[in-house]
């Protein structure tokens, strides 16, 4: 067994990462060592979840910096951003971490040793400087199975074609066809099926666990609560993965009730001042929790590191946290294997199934790992172990040819310069993996009909950007949003005409109508009609259109409550979301009036209306309390507050008794707002910030945002 302290990296590096508990290699750790990982290989590695791609990834970073090389990590995900910059600050490594403003090419980034960067921020650093990471000499892409998805794909596909000729590192726990990506990046392959935790595939029927070798019986009753509680009184954590919010709430309380008859209790643990506040704690005080995206990021971080800790013992998750941090289990059971999506239900692609199902086993802690399917009855669990179990995983293919999706990158090709003519499109699109994978020819015609669109918009002529097509290159959004809020340009906005534009585009997810909203929103059109800024569709000629339209008036009207200062919770009870999903609202539509505003300004169109609805937007204020809002530690229920005691503006804020501030919000808040006016004087106060989501969500003190680049946007007004 190969030992760290036999490599050939800095004596430094093999103490720390020995502190870290690295010490041994894993098997597919000494096949990456002796296929040149340290000698400057292209390699893909596809290997288990759990065998150690994290540790060759530090490895090959800290031997090309040992080397005064330079490296950049891309990940699919913030929460994975996240996890790998607190792992790389602890080994000492001289690390940023950018996952936010694309707007922005700090060139003070590629300062750093190792740039930690989500896929698109990558893509947008690269539009905007083409040779940005010219200084770079290793790239890692982790997840990098994730070319198979349509949304995520093209972007990473794209990026990694344009970063070809570096030191490339892909990584992924599962890709079938591990070597048509390798050839396409020029790569050796490394495939593996060894776990630290041997991992036993099986199915649950019946009370029954049938494994290809044998059975095992099981108390019988509700499957996943007694799988949980087998789970539980053998010493285990179980992660059950459903495919709606609500099964996962409706399954955890199921569990927990069980978990209550047999006295499985804990001390409760302390939520967020959210709609799922009451049901989080009642969970917690029998070591059951849910996770999925309608949770805020405080209540997710808090589910995921007490799950880590085994505070608690069964979790309940929708498949996003399959693609999120890592969190193994004793036993992981998927449950439904069929999602509803375009009107329709269909099963969930056996890539993402073994996805879920390979974080059972906790290396140090179990000697085996169970991953469990869930049957309704005999045909069923034949069928399981036939589509599942025993199936072969699919090829991952290239998503690059969707029309959609191409708008965007060939209008970034062409306005940052990488091509101008169609011979370099051509050769550009020659070296990705879609040309591999397929004739360059179909992606080449739908290429043809995308130049077609750039032009007829006036994004681009004769492979030139016009400056419209360059600004919206740059600010990264899609093209079709970029001729919305082109359209939607007038001298006089409205509140919800402003709000209603950015929201009817492609890249604000909006909510869709339940049952009653049509008729709620269709009056509040027809009551508001002369102030949108785009054609309203007529429902009687074009219905489907006008129920899109109604759609993404729905998401301006929560935006638009949010702004009017009604309660975070009784915004989410009234249209049954989730607060991350108001949070992720809020950013979506910060950025797009961001860009709404810097459209007006290429066109010369006064944009204060716009500004002024962003920073409503971002501190969910009516206008009156804009000013109080500019100082940190000031949100929309203190500055409400405020405002009632007769402190209207930062004037009569700065004039204020500190007695009297200490009475209307405390003394250590109204402390830090007379230091933070101090400095406001020397030209501080009135600047646009974003807080954390827990300073404007629920007033807690949070101290200083994060100085991690890309975590705050600073904007001058």
């Amino acid at each position: 067994m190969m030992e760290i302290s036999e490599l050939d990296i800095p004596q430094t590096y093999k103490e720390k990462l020995s502190s870290m508990g690295y010490r041994t290699l894993y098997p597919p750790q000494e096949d990456a060592i002796e296929a040149g990982l340290l000698s400057g290989k292209n390699l893909v590695l596809a290997v288990p979840t759990a065998s150690g791609k994290t540790l060759i990834a530090l490895l090959a970073i800290i031997k090309a910096i040992s080397e005064r090389r330079k490296a950049l990590y891309i990940v699919p995900l913030k929460a994975l951003a996240e996890e790998k910059f607190s792992e790389m600050t602890i080994l000492g490594l001289d690390v940023i971490l950018t996952t936010g403003d694309y707007d922005v090419t700090d060139k003070r980034i590629a300062r750093h040793d190792v740039v930690i960067a989500t896929c698109e921020r990558v893509d947008s650093l690269l539009r905007h400087s083409p040779a940005f990471f010219a200084d770079f000499s290793l790239v890692v892409a982790d997840e990098v199975h994730l070319l198979d998805s349509p949304r995520r794909g093209p972007t990473l596909e794209v990026v990694l074609t344009k970063l070809k000729g570096k030191q490339m590192l892909a990584l992924s726990a599962t890709i079938a066809n591990a070597r048509d990506i390798a050839e396409w990046l020029n790569a050796d392959c490394i495939t593996s099926e060894w776990r630290p935790v041997p991992l036993r595939k099986g199915v649950f029927y019946d009370g029954e666990i049938f494994y290809p070798e044998g059975e095992k019986k099981i108390e019988n009753g509700d499957p996943c609560v007694s799988l949980a509680h087998d789970t539980i009184i053998e010493g285990g954590q179980a992660l059950i993965f459903v495919n709606t919010r609500k099964s996962s709430q409706a399954l955890a309380r199921r569990i927990a009730l069980f978990f209550s008859e047999k006295k499985i209790n804990s001390p409760p643990l302390r939520f967020s001042e959210s709609i799922y506040k009451g049901e989080l704690e009642f969970l917690s005080r029998f070591s059951v929790s849910f996770h999925h995206a309608g949770l805020s990021g405080e209540d997710r971080r808090i589910i995921e590191d007490n799950f880590k800790s085994a505070r608690i013992k069964a979790l309940v998750a929708t498949p996003t946290l399959a693609a999120g941090v890592n969190l193994p289990a004793r036993r992981v059971i998927v449950r439904d294997v069929r999602r509803f999506e375009r009107g329709r239900s269909s099963y969930i692609p056996n890539l993402e199934v073994q996805q879920m199902l390979g974080r059972a086993g906790r290396p140090q802690y179990d000697s085996v790992g169970e991953a469990l399917l869930v049957a309704s009855s005999e045909k069923e669990k034949d069928g399981l172990f036939d589509n599942y179990i025993n199936a072969p995983i699919e090829d991952i293919t290239s998503k690059l040819a969707i029309e959609g999706v191409l708008r965007s990158h060939v209008l970034s090709l062409i306005a940052s310069r990488l091509i101008s003519n169609e011979e370099e499109l051509h050769a550009f699109f020659s070296k990705t993996f879609y040309a591999r994978q397929f004739d360059i020819d179909d992606v080449l015609q739908n290429v043809e009909k995308v130049l077609i669109f750039l032009e007829e918009n006036e994004l681009v002529s004769e492979f030139e950007p016009t400056p419209f097509g360059e600004r919206i290159s740059q600010l990264y959004i899609d093209p079709e949003s970029g001729i919305i809020l082109k359209s939607a340009l007038r001298e006089k906005m409205s509140c919800i005409g402003i709000l209603h534009a950015v929201c009817a585009t492609p890249d604000v997810e909006g909510f869709y109508l339940r049952r009653g909203d049509y008729e709620t929103y269709d009056a509040y059109a027809q009551e508001r009609r002369g102030e949108f800024l785009l054609d309203v569709p007529d429902y009687f000629y074009e219905p489907e259109k006008y129920e899109i339209f109604l759609s993404s008036l729905k998401t301006a009207c929560i935006l638009e409550e949010w702004i009017s200062e009604i309660p975070e919770n009784d915004i989410c009870s009234r249209h049954d979301i989730g607060p991350g999903d108001l949070y992720r609202l809020r950013e979506s539509a910060d950025w797009l009036l961001y860009s709404f505003s810097e459209v007006a300004r290429l066109f010369k169109v006064k944009r204060r209306g716009i500004e002024d609805v962003r920073r409503r937007v971002m501190y969910g204020v009516s206008t009156e309390l804009l000013s109080l809002v500019s100082v940190r530690n000031i949100g929309r229920v203190r500055a409400r507050r405020l405002f009632s005691f007769g402190i209207k503006n930062l004037e009569q804020l700065r004039e204020a008794d500190s007695s009297l501030l200490s009475r209307i919000l405390g003394e250590k808040i109204a402390a830090s707002i007379m230091e933070e006016l101090a400095e406001g004087k020397k030209g501080k106060i009135g600047r646009m910030k974003i807080d954390t989501e827990e300073e404007v969500e629920t007033e807690k003190e949070k101290g200083k945002a994060t100085h991690k680049e890309g975590q705050m946007r600073l904007e001058d007004f």
